[in-house]
């Protein structure tokens, strides 16, 4: 290739590992999402189970008291009613009556002091699943706003080397470029390594002296025998190599 086919292939080369490093992104980008916002979805679902047992422990308080109310209502019109029995048989109904009203009286208080309970710890625990809830969201919501900064400059650069490649698309032998776009699709960066040491420098594999020679002057593409890359030679690696 010429010098100007490898500036151009180099180039081209650049702007599509920008290109790579969005869509990399873009499909990475729901994982990174989910490990921004899943703390804060955790410490706010925490924090609505605690609402949700209070809101529960109250309503059940509230029946409880219902109950109760409705029992001692009905214990106390037996009671009037037990004024005027008229004979032995009635009264040990009204007083066995009178004795269930009692005991499902003490069952309702119990009950209700268990609810009371319930309420009172899940009120105590509030305040600190609240701040937790809080801090997570702020948390979550400095990393989302950085973490879709980053994605709008992606994508900024992603939409200005998709403009720069059409250019360099012409300037590159139609041969190189279906080799190239080959080794774009199976993702193996970098898809033309420049000689460095006398070395590929996208897999290390040391060319011997020959090969080095043919690829400097060669004016077809030449690839590593071990990874396949494009190999090319820039005059300005030429001290490093020792030609």
């Amino acid at each position: 290739m010429t010098p100007e086919e490898i500036t151009a292939l180099l180039e081209l080369q650049e702007l599509d590992l920008k290109l790579i490093e969005y869509e990399r992104h873009q499909k990475a980008l729901p994982g990174l999402v989910e490990k921004i916002e899943g703390p804060a979805r955790i410490a706010r679902a925490a924090l609505e189970r605690v609402e949700a047992e209070l809101a529960v422990a109250r309503a059940q308080q509230r029946n409880v008291e219902t109950e109760l109310a409705t029992n001692n209502e009905n214990f106390k019109k037996l009671q009037t009613k037990q004024m005027a029995v008229r004979n032995q048989i009635e009264a040990e109904a009204l007083q066995h009556e009178l004795e269930a009203l009692k005991d499902r009286a003490d069952t309702l208080e119990e009950t209700g002091i268990r609810w009371v309970e319930a309420a009172d710890t899940a009120k105590e625990r509030l305040p600190e699943l609240q701040e937790a809830a809080e801090a997570a969201d702020k948390v979550a919501r400095e990393a989302r706003e950085k973490l879709d900064a980053k994605t709008g400059e992606l994508k900024r650069i992603h939409d200005e080397a998709s403009e720069l490649q059409a250019p360099l698309l012409a300037q590159v032998p139609n041969r190189v470029l279906g080799y190239y776009k080959r080794l774009r699709g199976a993702g193996k960066t970098p898809f033309a390594a420049v000689i460095r040491k006398g070395a590929c420098s996208g897999c290390g594999f040391r060319h011997p002296p020959q090969k080095l020679q043919e690829i400097k002057g060669s004016k077809r593409m030449l690839t590593c025998e071990q990874c396949g890359r494009i190999q090319v030679w820039r005059e300005e690696e030429e001290e490093k190599i020792g030609f």
